[in-house]
């Protein structure tokens, strides 16, 4: 559960479990219900059963203080319908499942992300895995609490160096540890998105990223033209 102080646009600044957020986490020290692992595109009527497999799990597991895992595939609606069924069942943390593929799909990544987040309740904390450094800045200002180390290490282990504006393959000769130097950068983007907040300009943030990669430029233009009335409930007017 989230403690929200301030919103900067929809990303909420807070504590989570006395830590300000957005926070990162250690994948490997993370607790998350057991849950059927689903692929992104398959037919609905197979998501769905995937899901309630899932939310049967969710719902017969003793430790609430388990992460909640948000299945449902590429529908949004089977993705809000298994937030607030594991809401009701009393989890408090909820994670996206196919992170990865939600990344590659700007469109699928905002709409289950925001209706997902207008449908919960505003102190349940939403976590999304194996982010890229590049993205966290507009996952966060969309709603996002909780990234992890993940994608840091797994880019590490592929020889790729992650910064905030790229991940460059292992024939740029930038970093000779580049685990270090990826969750360096990790850390960095976390604590830049923190203050971005604090100061009301989160917004300028994104757009500076989105300037730097055209899969953020995508994002931000879908963002501004389909969910500008969720982005203006939570702006300040000067």
């Amino acid at each position: 559960m989230i403690k929200i102080s301030s919103h900067d646009g929809p990303a909420r600044y807070g504590t989570y479990h006395e830590k300000t957020t957005p926070i990162l986490l250690n994948y490997k020290e993370i607790e998350k219900v057991e849950n059927i692992a689903t692929p992104f595109k398959i037919q609905k009527e197979i998501a769905e059963e995937y899901m309630q497999e899932t939310l049967k799990i969710a719902k017969e597991e003793k430790n609430k203080e388990k992460i909640g895992v948000i299945q449902g595939s590429q529908y949004s609606d089977l993705r809000v319908e298994c937030a607030k069924k594991l809401e009701e069942y009393g989890y408090t943390t909820l994670m996206f499942a196919n992170p990865d593929e939600l990344q590659r799909n700007p469109q699928d990544l905002l709409e289950i992300i925001i209706k997902t987040r207008e449908n919960i309740n505003p102190t349940t904390a939403l976590y999304f895995p194996f982010a890229t450094t590049q993205i966290i800045p507009i996952l966060s200002y969309i709603g996002i609490d909780i990234f992890d180390n993940s994608r840091a290490i797994y880019e590490a282990k592929n020889k790729n160096l992650m910064t905030g504006t790229n991940i460059y393959p292992s024939d740029y000769n930038i970093s000779e540890n580049l685990e270090k130097e990826n969750i360096n950068q990790l850390k960095f983007t976390i604590n830049e998105v923190r203050e971005n907040m604090k100061n009301k300009t989160l917004r300028n943030l994104t757009e500076q990223k989105a300037t730097t990669h055209p899969e953020l430029m995508s994002l931000h233009r879908l963002l501004d033209k389909y969910y500008m009335e969720y982005l203006l409930k939570y702006t300040q007017l000067y």
